[in-house]
C-alpha cells in the first residue's frame, strides 16, 4: 500500500511537470507570435553595407595619404635640388651684390613655393575629409531610412 501511494505521488508529480512544461510551452509561443518578426537577410544586408562603406572610406584615406607621401617627395627632392643649384651658384664665384640678390629672390621664391604647396596640400586634405565623410553620412542615412522602412514593416 505504501508502494502505491509513492507510485501515485510520483505519477501525479510527473503529470503535473508535464502539465507546466506544456503550458509553459504554450505561453512562449503565444508571445512569440506577437513578436516582431527578424528579417536576418535585411540585418546582414546592413551591416554588409556599414563594413563596405567603412572599406571604401579607409581605401580613401590610405590613397590620400599615399598621394600626399609623393607631393612631399617631389616638392623636398625640387627644393633641394633648386636650393643645391643655388648655393652652387653663389659659391663658385666671388660674392656680389648681384648674385646675393639673386640667391636671395632664389629663397624668397623657394618660400612662396613652400607655402603654395603647403595650400595645395590642405587643399587635398580638405577634400578628402569631405568625401570620406560623405560617403559615411550617405551610408547612415540609407542605414536610418533601412531600419525605418523595417520597423514599420513588422509592426
Amino acid at each position: 500500500m505504501v508502494a502505491t501511494a509513492k507510485k501515485d505521488a510520483k505519477a501525479s508529480k510527473k503529470e503535473n511537470t508535464e502539465k507546466s512544461e506544456h503550458s509553459a510551452h504554450e505561453a512562449f509561443k503565444s508571445m512569440a507570435s506577437k513578436m516582431p518578426k527578424i528579417d536576418h537577410e535585411a540585418i546582414l544586408s546592413h551591416h554588409k553595407k556599414n563594413l563596405d562603406a567603412l572599406s571604401d572610406a579607409q581605401k580613401m584615406a590610405v590613397d590620400v595619404i599615399k598621394n600626399i607621401a609623393q607631393l612631399q617627395t617631389q616638392f623636398m627632392r625640387q627644393t633641394f635640388e633648386e636650393m643645391q643649384s643655388s648655393f652652387k651658384e653663389v659659391m663658385q664665384s666671388p660674392a656680389s651684390k648681384e648674385k646675393l640678390k639673386a640667391h636671395a629672390d632664389n629663397v624668397k621664391q623657394s618660400l612662396f613655393k613652400a607655402v603654395d604647396h603647403h595650400s595645395n596640400i590642405s587643399d587635398i586634405v580638405l577634400k578628402s575629409h569631405k568625401d570620406v565623410y560623405s560617403l559615411v553620412q550617405d551610408r547612415f542615412k540609407d542605414g536610418a531610412q533601412s531600419l525605418n522602412k523595417h520597423s514599420s514593416r513588422t509592426h
